[in-house]
């Protein structure tokens, strides 16, 4: 389970990648600044990259900023009563979960990153005391992105409706095993384009694990205590 990523990338860089494919990429001017080095937890707006028609997605994406942790849309209560876990959406049953299974038909989109976060317990760790840092990243330090899926509900705190989104996680990959059992796919340009194609192989691209030696994994000390929420959830 991923909870925790960093975007260490402007939305020019975000352009010139999708430049070099020729997909033009429509940028909300509105999206409020986050410093790069800042990490993106649950609750938090972040980058999603969507495609202007979604039966066409290398036509054109739109850059937007949505809440990350899915509200469904058959939800109507407020925001703060769905308190199902859906900052990740899993592998197994994400066609089939009424949570996402509209979504992964209809509302698929990439979320780019530089790094992502999986905390773990060190030796001679106790319950209470900060769990271990990992920060995964790979060769090269490029853009990456999540697989991504996108939700419009009208909240009973938000008449004029809220968007949010969640990823895809699943088994772990071989260098990721050690510290967590579950892992996004971090998927190449090329691989996430395919998967915004509604009529393209979706989740069951994601079968074939990488191989051992795909992602670096830099230990670090918890740059600040987590919220007892957060803390839950790992």
């Amino acid at each position: 389970m991923c909870n925790e990523y960093l975007k260490r990338a402007a939305a020019t860089n975000l352009a010139e990648l999708f430049s070099e494919y020729g997909i033009p990429l429509r940028i909300d001017e509105a999206a409020p600044n986050r410093a790069l080095d800042e990490p993106i937890r649950p609750t938090e707006r972040a980058t999603v990259l969507r495609p202007l028609d979604p039966a066409r997605p290398t036509a054109g994406l739109e850059m937007v900023d949505l809440r990350w942790w899915l509200v469904p849309a058959f939800h109507r209560g407020p925001v703060k009563d769905w308190r199902a876990m859906s900052t990740n959406a899993r592998i197994e049953t994400v066609a089939t979960a009424p949570t996402f299974k509209d979504a992964y038909r209809h509302r698929r989109c990439l979320v780019p990153l530089t790094s992502f976060i999986e905390y773990s317990e060190p030796a001679g760790w106790k319950k209470g005391q900060p769990k271990q840092r990992n920060e995964i990243s790979w060769a090269g330090g490029d853009i990456r992105f999540f697989a991504g899926l996108w939700e419009r509900a009208t909240p009973a705190d938000f008449p004029e409706g809220l968007e949010s989104f969640t990823f895809i996680t699943g088994p772990a990959a071989p260098d990721v095993r050690p510290i967590h059992d579950r892992c996004p796919p971090i998927l190449t340009l090329d691989q996430g384009l395919a998967w915004l194609d509604l009529e393209g192989p979706g989740k069951t691209a994601f079968e074939t694990l990488p191989p051992a030696g795909t992602f670096d994994i830099q230990v670090s000390p918890r740059e600040q205590l987590m919220s007892a929420e957060m803390r839950r959830l790992l």
